[in-house]
């Protein structure tokens, strides 16, 4: 049995990263029989970008930190459920690493090395680093599956591009997630890629089936609506109000920054005691209605075919940040964008998942060629 060893976001405290590096975990052991173990790897800006508190000495995060510390035994908390939900469901190797110049091929192990998915090479983030374009690696088969720039292209944002086009050529299969990654790897550094989809969507619904965690909380399926977003303004929150009121639901905040932000204690708005991937999969699967603004938000209300809205904001850009839009487009989903102004009616709208079914079997198609051809 081949050893893959996978290197990606997975000790992120995200729910979008650590199910992505799931599913291609379990896609590599289920369908293609391989022996695959992730390196285990989180540099220091992982680590600080998820801690409690923010380190950086600026009023901003003072005033955050301020703030978070009236929450903190909840936040800690909440970080010891991710962590021992990460050690629990994912395959990790032995050893840990924080730092690049570690990672030595000569003692890994492994017959091949992927890179993916999720935002690794977006190289303007606190956890960017060179691993993820597997420098170390020059003597085994190095594959991207599905890698994003995020909304940064590495020739603008990168004062050596030069040094990304060397790492990027190296790769013996190439994949991206978005169509600007694509186009931009090939305008500025003439390398062609495949498009394939995140591999959160090459599973079915019922293959999370055993990592849901139900929750703490009294919530009775499609009794409430779930809102899973980083920021939720005025216009966007007296919208969901609206409709909560109007069908008696109660509304749930999963991140715990944006509940107190918007003084959520006091509106009632129920922020999850225990957060961890798993209680994010039970709470979106039984929500009556979700709104996100989250690329894997929006990738799992699809998979458990809710009635989903997008929180449009100034940064959902085509020819920037296409990574919602261009995920979107690609299922017919683009009327699912709400700028809150619209009428608690327009919420009614189911979204019609014919088409969706159609495409999805198309693009995992073309996504599993790629994967059968990069891992044989």
């Amino acid at each position: 049995m081949k050893k893959v060893g996978i290197i990606t976001f997975h000790r992120s405290f995200n729910c979008g990263s650590v199910m992505q590096a799931y599913a291609l975990q379990k896609l590599f052991v289920d369908k293609y029989q391989l022996d695959a173990e992730f390196i285990d790897f989180s540099n220091q800006g992982q680590q600080d970008l998820y801690a409690v508190f923010d380190k950086r000495l600026r009023i901003r995060s003072i005033v955050k930190n301020v703030i978070l510390s009236i929450f903190c035994k909840r936040l800690f908390e909440n970080n010891k459920s991710y962590e021992k939900y990460i050690n629990t469901n994912l395959r990790l190797s032995k050893r840990r690493y924080s730092e690049a110049i570690t990672l030595d091929e000569a003692q890994l192990y492994y017959d091949m090395y992927v890179a993916g998915s999720d935002q690794v090479w977006n190289i303007t983030i606190p956890d960017s680093d060179d691993a993820y374009f597997l420098p170390f690696i020059n003597n085994h088969r190095k594959i991207a599956y599905a890698v994003s720039q995020g909304a940064k292209n590495i020739s603008i944002y990168s004062d050596s591009p030069g040094k990304y086009k060397k790492m990027i050529r190296d790769f013996d299969f190439l994949s991206v997630r978005e169509p600007n990654g694509q186009k931009w790897l090939e305008d500025d550094f003439g390398i062609k890629s495949t498009i394939v989809l995140d591999p959160t969507l090459l599973l079915d619904k019922n293959d999370y089936t055993d990592i849901e965690d139900p929750v703490l909380e009294d919530l009775k399926k499609d009794e409430y609506i779930f809102v899973y977003a980083t920021e939720l303004n005025k216009d966007f929150e007296k919208l969901i109000q609206s409709k909560a009121k109007e069908e008696n639901l109660k509304i749930v905040i999963w991140q715990p920054y944006t509940w107190i932000k918007i003084a959520g204690w006091s509106k009632d708005y129920v922020l999850p005691r225990e957060q961890n991937p798993g209680k994010y999969l039970s709470l979106m699967k039984d929500a009556k209605y979700v709104f996100t603004a989250s690329f894997h938000g929006v990738i799992f209300a699809m998979q458990y075919r809710k009635n989903f809205w997008v929180l449009r904001n100034d940064g959902m850009d085509y020819d920037k940040d296409d990574r919602i839009l261009s995920l979107l487009d690609n299922f017919q989903f683009t009327s699912r964008l709400i700028t809150g102004n619209e009428n608690t009616a327009k919420l009614n709208e189911i979204p019609d998942y014919d088409y969706f079914e159609s495409k999805l079997t198309v693009d995992r198609k073309k996504s599993f060629a790629f994967l059968e051809e990069a891992l044989r």
